[in-house]
């Protein structure tokens, strides 16, 4: 029996039944039905009326018959028209719910879904409001099978998550940045399983490079714990396979050709194709790329970088040359490795001596600080004056990646020696870089370390 006034003895127009019958309702009525919509326990409601779990679950299911069978009367056919959305897809968010339901505050709309027999979603993060379906479960299913096609670049998480089925209102990075998700941030802003967190790292860089790395390359680039750990962890995950006898890291399923680093390059495949076909979409583009040369979808899209490349006036990928104009890349994370001064004025960056600058190799860097530098196309480079008098320090950006030139006469000139760390100070005013030796002076093996104070 609805309590309160009665609906009928107003004048109601089919677009504001709604309020009228949420008028009709007592105030007790109505705040408990608020409390319930937000998601309070009947323990909750109960104690703030001072009656039990029961009785609070009795009359907020006797007010939902009540509000269900006024919407019978004023809006026949809702229920079929919700139970077509469910039908269609798994889960439907309560905006879309509210296109049948017109409910601006949200809470009659919620107490005839349940009425219906829907449930409000939940996931490891507990309840996650507005967000419909048949079953409890059924975004957490979603979750899990979105988790399950791991990892992601940061710019992926949505569109994937929509692909499979979840709702772009559903808060889905909310979701995987909660404690308990499977899923944890990492270098670059990359979504990355906890279990496999270093692995899918060095996953989703190779595929950016398109080339295999050594160990120790990739372990600076993904920030991991170590080259030797790194290479124990991709060792046991089937999709790596080591290069013998360089001892590089490749991704198993990249061709033997590519592995080897025999095969063609990728941007000029792009740039051939580009001059056969003229200019097209970027999906037809890669597309026709991989046909050519089978590399990941990430290092096609790392080299539209290229100063070859380019946007034309309607919005297609073509040449440079042909009037295209380059597209710069946006900017990356900044990695905890590299730090600015208030000034602005003043990078450092932090380094370890590994056996690839003692042997004089160009030094692989976190692409934020080619970005910083003002080198966002490829190929671009800036140089620096080194204030000890050697030279010049050369800041290279690739479309596979960012470098500084060797440092390794630098390093010696300091007495640094393997496993040290460094630090490179580069000052943008006056345009000049210095290499400063940043070991603790308690755990650095060199004479110069013990040396210090």
């Amino acid at each position: 029996m609805m309590v309160g006034g009665d609906p009928k003895a107003v004048e109601t127009k089919p677009s504001d039944w709604i309020t009228t019958v949420w008028k009709s309702l007592d105030e007790r009525s109505q705040d408990m039905l608020i409390r319930r919509g937000r998601g309070q326990m009947l323990e909750e409601i109960g104690d703030a009326y001072g009656v039990t779990r029961e009785r609070a679950r009795q009359v907020i299911q006797a007010r939902e018959r009540d509000l269900a069978g006024w919407a019978d009367q004023f809006q026949s056919g809702w229920r079929e028209q919700v139970l077509q959305r469910l039908a269609a897809e798994s889960i439907v968010s309560d905006a879309a719910l509210g296109e049948i339901l017109l409910d601006s505050e949200g809470t009659v709309r919620r107490a005839l879904l349940r009425q219906l027999g829907l449930k409000e979603s939940r996931t490891w993060a507990g309840r996650v409001e507005g967000v419909w379906s048949k079953t409890q479960t059924s975004l957490d299913e979603l979750m899990k099978r979105l988790v399950s096609q791991a990892p992601f670049r940061a710019d992926e998480l949505v569109e994937r998550a929509i692909a499979i089925g979840i709702p772009d209102t559903v808060p889905v990075e909310t979701l995987v940045s909660h404690w308990k998700s499977p899923l944890v941030r990492g270098a670059g802003g990359h979504w990355l399983r906890r279990v496999a967190k270093n692995c899918d790292a060095a996953y989703l860089w190779l595929e950016d490079v398109g080339e295999a790395r050594r160990a120790e390359y990739i372990s600076e680039a993904i920030e991991a714990s170590g080259p030797r750990a790194l290479s124990e962890a991709l060792r046991r995950d089937d999709r790596f396979r080591q290069i013998r006898p360089e001892g590089t890291w490749a991704l198993a399923d990249w061709p033997l050709s590519q592995q080897a680093g025999t095969h063609t390059n990728a941007l000029d495949v792009m740039v051939q194709i580009l001059r056969d076909s003229g200019p097209m979409t970027k999906r037809e583009l890669f597309a026709r790329v991989i046909k050519e040369y089978p590399v990941g979808y990430a290092r096609l899209r790392q080299c539209l970088i290229s100063d070859r490349l380019g946007l034309t006036s309607d919005g297609l990928l073509g040449l440079a040359e042909d009037g295209a104009k380059a597209m710069e890349e946006s900017e990356p994370r900044q990695p905890s490795s590299i730090v600015v001064d208030d000034s602005g004025q003043v990078l450092g960056i932090r380094l370890p001596v590994d056996k690839n600058v003692w042997r004089g190799s160009g030094i692989i860097v976190h692409p934020w600080l080619t970005w910083r530098l003002g080198l966002r196309l490829a190929p671009m480079s800036r140089s620096f004056d080194l204030t000890d008098g050697s030279g010049d320090l050369v800041v290279r950006r690739s479309t596979s990646a960012a470098q500084l030139s060797s440092l390794r006469s630098q390093v010696q000139a300091v007495g640094m020696v393997e496993g040290c760390d460094m630090v490179v100070l580069i000052r943008l005013d006056t345009e000049t870089a210095t290499v400063r030796h940043a070991c603790d002076p308690d755990n650095c093996s060199s004479e110069l370390g013990r040396e210090r104070p």
